[in-house]
């Protein structure tokens, strides 16, 4: 063989062998290409295939009421771990605001049962099909005010709501779940904070406990400190648990901080008989921040072990 002809060859195989480089690339190339798609389509089958995440041990209805008009509340119902019912009742807490604060007093309250500082309680949380916002500042006030807080046009629903609590929503719960009704609170932030006060002072016999995180108390000019005046005149006595806090960092001085400071002096110097009051101003917390601290000590102010 001579040397064109063995030079031929050598060039024959080197290009038959970058044929084949080529073509193991591009295959190699495709076959990455439909590993990444695949892998793609697999993803996004999977989060298709996702589930919401869900509290333990919750459970969620409905009622419509006939003193609100036109409004359907929904009921969120957490249970602790563990809930007998043939063996013992259980104290409950009513939240307000449940659309933002149930999971985060559920959750709080488990851990506290978890390690021996509260008692085991039903947590109950009010919240709304829709609307929220404009909805609680209806039913969490007891007037209009037209000097801060000129927005809220449906202002003044508090008695409407209180008597679905009353007749409509306590019925429910202590039909269905094992309650001691001797032992119930009330939970409220802002406006659900000055419900809390209202109810206090003019229905006091609806709940025992009451955990008042930043109420806003300057309402329609500090009406509510008005009406804790002319309740004092008449009662000396007023044998509940109350927890009351709000955040150094609160910048509402008119609605929150100033009457809550005058509402906190006049209590302590009220001496009412039978009256367990803890207040508290939490240090570095906002009017929103304040509302994990406040609650954990309310929480066990109200169902210490």
């Amino acid at each position: 063989m001579n040397i064109a002809t063995i030079s031929g060859l050598w060039k024959y195989n080197i290009q038959k062998r970058t044929n084949q480089m080529k073509t193991v690339c591009f295959t190699t190339t495709i076959a990455i290409f439909l590993f990444l798609c695949s892998n793609e389509i697999q993803a996004q089958n999977t989060q298709t295939k996702l589930n919401p995440v869900c509290l333990i041990n919750t459970e969620q209805f409905s009622i419509t009421s006939k003193y609100v008009e036109g409004e359907t509340y929904v009921i969120q119902v957490g249970l602790p771990i563990g809930y007998s019912p043939d063996k013992k009742s259980y104290p409950v807490l009513y939240v307000l605001d449940g659309d933002k604060s149930f999971g985060m007093t559920k959750e709080i309250a488990d851990w506290l049962i978890w390690s021996n500082e509260i008692k085991e309680i039903i947590v109950v949380g009010i919240r709304y099909e829709q609307g929220w916002w404009l909805k609680r500042a209806r039913d969490y006030s007891h007037c209009a005010d037209t000097i801060n807080v000129k927005w809220v046009k449906e202002a003044g629903g508090a008695d409407n709501f209180l008597k679905f609590v009353k007749n409509e929503l306590f019925p429910v719960i202590n039909q269905n779940y094992k309650t001691n009704q001797d032992s119930i609170a009330l939970m409220g932030l802002s406006l659900g904070g000055m419900l809390g006060t209202y109810i206090l002072f003019t229905q006091s016999e609806l709940f025992k406990g009451y955990i008042i995180i930043a109420p806003s108390l300057g309402w329609n000019n500090n009406s509510i400190l008005k009406m804790e005046d002319e309740f004092y005149n008449n009662h000396k006595e007023l044998n509940k648990l109350v927890y009351v806090a709000y955040g150094s960092l609160d910048n509402n001085k008119v609605l929150v901080v100033n009457p809550s400071n005058d509402f906190m002096q006049t209590i302590q110097k009220r001496n009412y008989t039978g009256l367990k009051f803890v207040p508290e101003v939490l240090e570095g917390e906002t009017h929103i921040s304040v509302y994990a601290t406040a609650l954990t000590h309310g929480l066990k102010t109200i169902y210490k072990r």
